[in-house]
């Protein structure tokens, strides 16, 4: 009896690995580009907003602003990268994560039965 409940976890799981990577299949490229467009919009929010700090009459303030647009401006390029690469992989995590957890309530379940639940 207790065998048949493992083999439909494990059932189970190889349908939700399935939509999983459907879902992932379609999701992370649009993330990436919604990323990517996100990217572009704040580069250019910046870009004017480098313009106006030239404005700036004092010298050091001038200076100490422009230098936090520029690292703005690195950190960006760095955070797309991080979270393309995040779309891009986190699946696999999703799938390695939830096949533990199905191993885990298998062996529940064979070891003392009742369906893994306490009662």
């Amino acid at each position: 009896m207790n065998k048949k409940a493992q083999v439909t976890m494990y059932v189970v799981w190889f349908m939700a690995a399935i939509i999983i990577l459907l879902v992932a299949a379609l999701g992370a490229p649009m993330g990436v580009l919604f990323n990517s467009e996100l990217y572009a919009a704040g580069e250019q929010i910046l870009i004017d907003a480098n313009s106006s700090i030239q404005n700036i009459q004092n010298d050091s303030v001038r200076t100490s602003v422009t230098d936090m647009v520029t690292q703005a401006l690195d950190a960006q390029e760095n955070n797309i990268e991080v979270n393309a690469n995040l779309f891009q992989y986190s699946w696999v995590f999703v799938l390695i994560l939830s096949g533990i957890v199905v191993f885990l309530f298998t062996r529940r379940t064979v070891e003392f039965g009742q369906g893994g639940f306490i009662g």
